[in-house]
């Protein structure tokens, strides 16, 4: 995934994240708790997500699994249209607008606070 983003080939990217949320959900089971396993709301937001992006994005568990969280990929265009069919779904605010920072993840010391 690196290597495709380093590349500058998302569509790669894209399908390489396809790849690892149909192998997390098949090898891992990891959709949802063994403590809970009626609870399918993991499974059903992938199942709707895929079906809502069709190709033009991505979508897979995220997270420590076990019934987390998921994080999609969603072009621009569709941004708003998935957080309203998402929440209409699950509740308000189960969904949440994230952008990754060109700088990506840094260390924030005390002496920079």
């Amino acid at each position: 995934m690196a290597s495709a983003l380093k590349d500058g080939n998302f569509e790669y990217f894209l399908e390489l994240v396809r790849q690892s949320g149909r192998s997390s959900e098949a090898y891992l089971q990891n959709h949802y708790s063994c403590s809970d396993p009626e609870n399918q709301a993991i499974t059903l937001a992938v199942m709707l997500s895929r079906r809502f992006l069709g190709n033009s994005g991505a979508v897979r568990v995220h997270g420590g699994g076990f019934a987390g969280t998921i994080q999609a990929f969603v072009p621009v265009g569709l941004v708003d249209d998935y957080i309203n069919e998402m929440n209409r779904i699950f509740g308000k605010k189960s969904c949440t607008k994230m952008k990754i920072r060109p700088v990506g993840g840094i260390e924030i010391t005390k002496e920079e606070m």
